[in-house]
């Protein structure tokens, strides 16, 4: 597998993980910080709060600290402090947000695409992937917080970042599922879905799933992952899938934030699925995995 694409695609990724961050912080800020998140369900708007601050302070340690190792990475984590607990946790957060980011940005400023730096990815261990990650993950989240919010429109996401996004979806977030495949596991192809946005390029995914019996212990295990198409792979003998729609419709389909899909400036917008019975029920279950 390639390294995935740098951040260059993306029009100033630092101002847009500010302005997405901000945008967050703001819209949590006065919000119940109780109120559910409807696409995290297991997370309240202040956890969301806490989500966004400990991400930034935590890849901002990682490039100050010039991790390089998985040790190194926890040992960055583990400096971070405690989250604030009490009748001003919301208030504590918000001005943390704000230092972690800069912080992040501050880190990210000062460092080229290409500098060597630790991710959970392996195929890209460069400054490059967490500039270009945080600009989706800044953007998913303020996606959340607005819905969380109850605003009738989402702020406005930009074709350059949609289009980026289906491509980091695929190439880094669903591949990265196979870093964790053990090697007593056996890999098998499900099904082919092709993502068709309007204006843009095809992207073939395979969805697959290891199976397997753990060694140690005998449990079984079966878990779906995807990735980009392998190039010697024949897309005709797998079951197939397509998914039509606006590159912005896919994005937030794909990151699992399709309740965003009725709120888009302009109007609601859609994401037509079809394909062999054979096939869609694996991208529903694709999906319905998750994707933070």
């Amino acid at each position: 597998m390639t390294p995935s694409p740098s951040s260059a695609a993306l029009p100033d990724p630092l101002a847009l993980i500010d302005a997405e961050a901000a945008r967050s912080s703001s819209v949590l800020a006065a919000t119940d910080p109780a109120a559910p998140v409807p696409t995290c369900p297991d997370w309240t708007a202040l956890d969301l709060l806490w989500h966004v601050t400990e991400v930034h302070e935590f890849w901002a340690s990682v490039l100050a600290t010039e991790a390089r190792t998985d040790e190194d990475a926890e040992k960055a984590d583990g400096m971070k402090d405690p989250r604030p607990e009490g009748e001003d946790a919301r208030e504590q957060l918000v001005d943390r947000r704000a230092r972690a980011t800069a912080s992040l940005l501050a880190q990210l400023e000062k460092r080229p695409d290409d500098q060597a730096a630790w991710t959970w990815f392996s195929a890209d261990q460069s400054v490059g992937f967490t500039r270009r990650m945080q600009v989706h993950e800044a953007t998913m989240h303020r996606v959340d917080a607005e819905l969380t919010a109850g605003a009738e429109t989402l702020s406005p996401i930009s074709e350059e970042v949609a289009a980026d996004g289906l491509d980091h979806a695929v190439a880094v977030m669903f591949a990265a599922g196979h870093d964790w495949i053990p090697e007593w596991a056996e890999l098998s192809p499900l099904a082919l879905l092709r993502l068709l946005p309007e204006g843009g390029e095809a992207l073939d995914v395979e969805i697959a799933h290891w199976t397997g019996t753990r060694p140690r212990d005998g449990q079984e295990f079966d878990h779906l992952v995807a990735r980009p198409l392998p190039e010697d792979a024949d897309p005709d003998a797998l079951p197939f899938a397509q998914a039509e729609g606006t590159a912005l419709a896919i994005y937030l389909w794909l990151w699992g934030r399709s309740p965003g899909l009725d709120r888009l400036p302009g109007g609601a917008r859609q994401v037509e699925l079809s394909g062999d019975e054979d096939a869609v029920p694996h991208v529903i279950d694709l999906l319905a995995q998750g994707m933070d």
